[in-house]
Order: structure tokens, then C-alpha cells, then sequence
């Protein structure tokens, strides 16, 4: 019944998912040769001023990337197959993120299990007996990680180091041939990089002043962007997260557990589909250049069952103090003192509307406060 519902909302988004051939190649090509030249700018070339910019460029430029590979990974970007994968793996060779590995966590766990916690991979809230159990570097590790600047510090060490670099064979569960070979092309392209830094080197100075501006700063300024980025899709305080799978279902975790931010228009480019992310779970066949128009028709079909917010600097500062650990049995978010910091979110009369699709009340800004 469940993704009956998300089927009825995707036939009126088909004919969105076709993407110009024209525009996925001019957005694939200039995207790589920009890396590419701001890369060599930041590691080979002389006037300082040139070699700052080019390094702060790097970075929004690896989401854009990113971006791209997101698309593919959909196949919504291309439409031949074969040639998306190559698309997707190239396009993620400058954030290091094995290709099949991401596949794996992206589409198989998080699409399919948005916000259910045994299944879903990232940003998902501790409860207070999880979060007292943790030795005294964790516990610091969860404080940090729900600050502005530990965004980037979540997405570095908790989802691409632990996760996409080195996962253990128990999270990945199955460890396939592909993705220990995706390891190691990353691996390889990594190398690579660090050889071209060595052209014309003078020393090991100068060699390290080059590394940190073309790899270590755009790879820490990536990190907080999609960090920035995925904290602000599936966590609200009127967002519920599932410990138990009799309460979740596929419309849930589709509509109900992913923010419709409205969001400036200079954040959309660089941060994947920020402020368009519910849109793009309901049909992830839609390529992320196409989900502005998208929107309105989902809002028409489903508006009672969305979580709409407005982005502002105050905002985000708000929903992260309020949205600290999380408590599954009455479903209210908490501080790290375990004290709630909102109303229930999700109760049996919620469960019981939305499988009836009666809906439930959207959670507007102004009821966030409340």
C-alpha cells in the first residue's frame, strides 16, 4: 500500500525524468576540466593569490562533481547505463568515495529505509541510553558532530572514513569483489594526484604547502558541504526516525522523514539537491536539475504529510540545539541531558492516518518553536 502511494505520486512526475543529452554532457565535461584546471592552479602554479582562489574553488567544485555521480548513480543523469557507472565513478574519484560502495549505501540502504535506524546509514540520532553507553571520546565525537563546524567532521570520519574508505565486512555485510576493486581505483587516483604534486617540486615545503591547497582543503571543504547538506534532509523536529520496522513504512520514510527546505538560491548549486531533497526521494529517476518543477506538483498531491522549514542561519542553529539525540518509544526528539526538546512527532493516531492516507498536519516553522 505503501509505495502504492509513492507510485501514484510518481505518474505525475514522468515526463520530468528525461535530461537534454546535450546539457548532462556540458555539465559533465565543464565540471571535470574546472576540477582539473583549479587542481593545476592550486598545485603548479606561481602567483600565490592564483593558487588560494584555486583552492577554494577545489572545493564546491568536488560537490558539483559529486552532484553529478548522485545523478548517475540514479540513472537519471545519462541514459545509457554503462556509460552513467562510468560517469558516476569518475565524477566521485575527487571526493575518494568508491563508487559501488556508495551505490550500495545510498540507493540499497538509505532510499529503500529512509530514517529507519538499522537500515539507514547517516545522520541517524543516537537514543540517551546509546549515547551514555559511549566512552568519554565518543559522547565528545556526538557533541561535536551536531555543531556547524562538526558537520564536516561527521561526514569526514563517521560516514567517509568508517563508512566508504574503510567499512567493516560486518556493515557492508557481503564484501564483494567490486568493492575492494573500487578501493583501490580510488586508491590509485589518489596516488596519482600526489605525483603530479611532485612536478617541479622544490622541497618537502613546498610539497606540503601544495598538498594542502589542492587536496587536504578541498577535500575538508566537500566533507562540510555534504555534511551541511545531509544533516538538513532527514533531520527536524518534525522529522521521526524508526527503531522498530512495524512502524515504518516505504510512503513514511519517502514523504513524512524528508524536509522540503526552502533554501537561497545561491546553496542549491554546489550542495547536491538541498531545499529540493524531499521532491527527490519521492522519484529519484528525476535528475536534480529538473525537481524545482517537480516540487509544486508534489506539495498539490501530498502537502498534508510534508515537513516544510525555511532555511535561515538561526533556523539551522535552532533545529541542530534542539535535535540532539532522539527517543524512539514516544518519538520526540532530545538534548544530550535527555530532555525533550519537542512535542511527540509520530503516535499510534499519526501511524493509523497515514496508512489510511488521511495525512497528518505539516510541521511548519512556526509550530517548530513552539
Amino acid at each position: 500500500m505503501a509505495k502504492d502511494r509513492i507510485l501514484a505520486l510518481r505518474r505525475t512526475l514522468a515526463d520530468l525524468h528525461s535530461q537534454s543529452a546535450v546539457w548532462a554532457w556540458f555539465l559533465t565535461v565543464s565540471a571535470a576540466a574546472a576540477y582539473l584546471l583549479c587542481f593545476a592552479g592550486a598545485a603548479l602554479v606561481e602567483p600565490i593569490g592564483v593558487r588560494v582562489l584555486s583552492a577554494l574553488a577545489l572545493g564546491p567544485l568536488i560537490a558539483l562533481l559529486f552532484r553529478i555521480a548522485h545523478d548517475a548513480g540514479h540513472g537519471s543523469h545519462v541514459a545509457n547505463a554503462r556509460l552513467a557507472r562510468i560517469i558516476g565513478q569518475v565524477s566521485q574519484f575527487p571526493s575518494y568515495h568508491p563508487y559501488s560502495i556508495w551505490l550500495l549505501l545510498h540507493n540499497g540502504r538509505h532510499h529503500s529505509f529512509t530514517n529507519l535506524r538499522d537500515r539507514d546509514y547517516i545522520w541517524i540520532p543516537l537514543s540517551k541510553a546509546e549515547y551514555d553507553a559511549l566512552p568519554l571520546l565518543g559522547r565528545a565525537l556526538e557533541r561535536a558532530y551536531r555543531t556547524l563546524p562538526g558537520l564536516g567532521l561527521y561526514y569526514l570520519y563517521a560516514i567517509w572514513w568508517r563508512k566508504m574508505a574503510m567499512p567493516t565486512h560486518s556493515f557492508l555485510q557481503k564484501d564483494k569483489l567490486v568493492y575492494r576493486i573500487d578501493r583501490l581505483i580510488v586508491l590509485a587516483f589518489f596516488v596519482g594526484q600526489l605525483a603530479v604534486l611532485t612536478i617541479g617540486v622544490t622541497g618537502p615545503a613546498d610539497f606540503a604547502v601544495r598538498f594542502v591547497l589542492a587536496i587536504a582543503l578541498p577535500f575538508v571543504v566537500f566533507n562540510w558541504l555534504v555534511g551541511f547538506a545531509s544533516l538538513l534532509n532527514h533531520t527536524h523536529p518534525g522529522v521521526p526516525w524508526f527503531a522498530r520496522r512495524d512502524e515504518w513504512d516505504f510512503y513514511t520514510g519517502q514523504v513524512n522523514c524528508t524536509v522540503h527546505m526552502q533554501v537561497p538560491s545561491w546553496m542549491v548549486f554546489f550542495l547536491t539537491d538541498v531545499g529540493l531533497h524531499g521532491a527527490h526521494h519521492i522519484d529519484p529517476r528525476i535528475p536534480i536539475w529538473s525537481l524545482d518543477k517537480a516540487e509544486p506538483r508534489i506539495v498539490a498531491s501530498a502537502a498534508p504529510d510534508i515537513v516544510f522549514e525555511k532555511w535561515t542561519l538561526r533556523r539551522h542553529r535552532d533545529i541542530m540545539r534542539r535535535c540532539k539525540l532522539y527517543d524512539y518509544d514516544t518519538h520526540r526528539w532530545l538534548d544530550f541531558a535527555g530532555c525533550p526538546t519537542g512535542p511527540e512527532i509520530f503516535t499510534a493516531e499519526t501511524s493509523a492516518a497515514l496508512r489510511t492516507h488521511a495525512g497528518r498536519r505539516s510541521f511548519l516553522p512556526h509550530e517548530a518553536a513552539a
